[in-house]
């Protein structure tokens, strides 16, 4: 019964993540029906990120130190305009994310952790005219929205007193999302009861250039924090048998991003421009 229990969660779980997203993004798609403008803006995105966590408990810094890790994010971009100087901007991403953990008892612990997203950031901005110099003219904006983000997967490296001890200098492993069923393998580490669908809000910022006609650069600043606690149990390590990582997090980030999008005009005036009015005969 436990089994069919945990089974039937999981598939709810999946099912919710698919419908929010699809939802979401047919939401998001379907509003540029009601844009002033009619000005579309996609493209794709590449870019860094520095990631930190913000810990639940404070005590967990009495034995442990959390460094901060480097990350990337990477997809596809549709923006558009809803009224003069607002876009509604969407963003369909693949990205990493990560953390070092540092023993204080044991100075020779060392876990990297690396985790794989898929996330749709939505954000509303407002763009604003700049001025450098006399002829010197450029755009830049601001923007807040939330951040969807589901959990696809992660894995890890860690090093130990116990695992050098044993004559290995480090052991790879891979993360299950489910109760540990196996002690053969080392090399599985198992989080339960793991927030995979994750909710978090960006502040964001940066520069809008035009390089050529109907061809934007944009050059993004963002800051972006998690209100969902990423897991409420410690992950199982096998080895070493004294550490079990602390889930009980919400992850924060800074990302800087270059964008290449390319801006068309849906309405028929627009597109009719230049065109000869006059009927043949």
């Amino acid at each position: 019964m436990l089994a069919k229990g945990t089974a039937i969660s999981r598939l709810n779980h999946i099912a919710q993540k698919n419908i929010t997203i699809f939802i979401l993004s047919l939401l998001s798609i379907a509003s540029i029906k009601d844009t002033s403008a009619q000005v579309i803006r996609f493209g794709a995105k590449i870019g860094g990120q520095y990631d930190f966590v913000k810990m639940d408990q404070k005590s967990v810094t009495d034995t442990l130190k959390l460094s901060p890790g480097i990350g990337f994010n990477a997809g596809l971009v549709l923006s558009f305009k809803v009224r003069n100087r607002y876009f509604l901007h969407t963003e369909y991403l693949y990205s990493t994310k990560s953390k070092t953990v540092k023993g204080k008892i044991d100075p020779y612990l060392k876990d990297k952790v690396t985790y794989r997203y898929f996330e749709l950031p939505i954000l509303f901005t407002m763009h604003f005219k700049g001025q450098l110099g006399k002829n010197k003219n450029f755009k830049w904006y601001a923007g807040a929205g939330p951040n969807i983000a589901y959990l696809l997967g992660g894995s890890g490296t860690i090093i130990s007193s116990e695992l050098l001890e044993n004559n290995i200098s480090s052991l790879s492993y891979k993360i299950k999302f489910e109760p540990r069923k196996d002690y053969s393998h080392t090399d599985e580490v198992y989080y339960t009861r793991t927030n995979r669908l994750q909710f978090g809000i960006n502040l964001g910022a940066g520069l809008l250039l035009e390089p050529i006609t109907k061809h934007k650069v944009m050059v993004d600043f963002r800051y972006t924090f998690d209100q969902t606690l990423f897991g409420k149990q410690k992950a199982d390590y096998l080895i070493p048998h004294d550490y079990d990582d602390e889930l009980r997090f919400r992850n924060r980030g800074l990302r800087f991003s270059l964008m290449y999008l390319f801006e068309y005009n849906i309405s028929k005036k627009e597109r009719n421009k230049g065109k000869s009015t006059v009927k043949k005969r």
